[in-house]
């Protein structure tokens, strides 16, 4: 049985219990206004479902019926909650159509929060509601407003997918407490976390995200939904905390690095009120340029870079290592960077890139 076929049940209103109990005891409901000095419309109402038990009316049944004020509170409220669920049923109905642009299944098989594995379209939008903490996929929320705007040049993009993905990084952001966010402190553990860069990514996973809590930051790592051509996202999650998403778009170590400073940069220079959404293929505006340059330069400062490939015509694996050991900067790091101004072709030196 779903969730939508047990509000079909038959509802028992408070009043029939009273209807028998007045039966019971030979009792009129002109005789229940009289011992209770509620007048006989009202009597009648409450009988018929048409007037609620309030809690002064529960005291005044437990006097004359002997049963606790608590029993008629209870069995109002139940019958209360019972009707509005079944109200409830046409617009969980109306919120199936939401289903058809969410990656519900992939959600699912990951176990994020709420979202539990089924079949059935109505607890399917139940879940999403308190996944996403609304009382209907229809409405609005903060992020959902900052995001309106926000297109991807691949075709098959969906921005309902998107706001699935940076939702779970709100939740799992929300579970820990953190100071407050703190842009001096973030530009100094800024360096810290370079300094980590010398080994791959996931391995230094849990010291980065120490070091980012310590200046009011959340650091979420989590693989993309489909769909999403997403490398990383970076913004205030409320005043006081800001979030960094990452995701394994790429599957390559050096694709993180970069990604992570990326979307540092933008916490210490850009807007505060503004998401930061690296996409996939996205236009690079002078924002995104600039985060792009404080990434590059942090990761290899360009004075060191640019002497390695003005000395050097030719590459070598020991001529990488060497680089690399120098500058205290992983190998995959190099070659990435390498590859992507194209000294390197993509298929070069592949080897060296810890692979995700």
């Amino acid at each position: 049985m779903s969730k939508l076929d047990k509000f079909e049940e038959y509802v028992i209103a408070p009043g029939e219990t009273i209807s028998e109990l007045l039966e019971t005891n030979s009792m009129s409901q002109l005789d229940l206004a009289d011992k209770t000095g509620i007048n006989k419309k009202t009597i009648n109402e409450i009988i018929n479902g048409k007037a609620p038990i309030t809690t002064a009316t529960a005291l005044k049944l437990e006097y004359v019926f002997n049963i606790p004020a608590s029993f008629w509170n209870n069995l109002e409220s139940s019958y209360r909650e019972t009707l509005e669920r079944q109200k409830d049923k046409e617009s969980i109905i109306e919120d199936e159509k939401y289903l058809d642009n969410i990656p519900y299944l992939e959600m699912a098989k990951r176990n994020w929060d709420c979202i539990e594995k089924t079949r059935d379209s109505a607890e399917k939008v139940i879940n999403l509601r308190k996944f996403f903490s609304v009382a209907s996929l229809r409405f609005d929320t903060e992020l959902k407003r900052r995001l309106a705007f926000r297109k991807s040049d691949n075709e098959n993009f969906s921005f309902d997918s998107l706001y699935c993905w940076l939702r779970y990084g709100e939740i799992q952001s929300n579970k820990e407490i953190y100071p407050k966010f703190d842009i001096d402190a973030l530009k100094v553990n800024a360096h810290k976390i370079r300094n980590l860069a010398n080994l791959p990514f996931l391995e230094q996973y849990e010291k980065i995200k120490d070091l980012l809590k310590a200046c009011g930051v959340s650091l979420v790592f989590e693989p993309h939904l489909p769909n999403t051509y997403v490398n990383g996202v970076s913004y205030k999650i409320s005043p006081s905390k800001a979030i960094i998403m990452i995701s394994d778009r790429g599957k390559k170590d050096d694709i993180l690095w970069f990604t992570l400073f990326h979307e540092i940069a933008h916490l210490i220079k850009h807007s505060q009120k503004e998401v930061f959404i690296d996409l996939e293929n996205s236009e690079r505006n002078a924002i995104e340029s600039e985060a792009d340059e404080y990434a590059r330069n942090i990761l290899i400062p360009d004075k060191e870079y640019n002497h390695f490939i003005s000395t050097n015509e030719v590459y070598s694996e020991e001529l990488i290592k060497e680089f690399s050991n120098k500058n205290n900067i992983s190998t995959g790091v190099v070659v990435g960077r390498l590859q992507k101004d194209g000294i390197l072709k993509w298929n070069e030196f592949n080897h060296l890139i810890t692979r995700i």
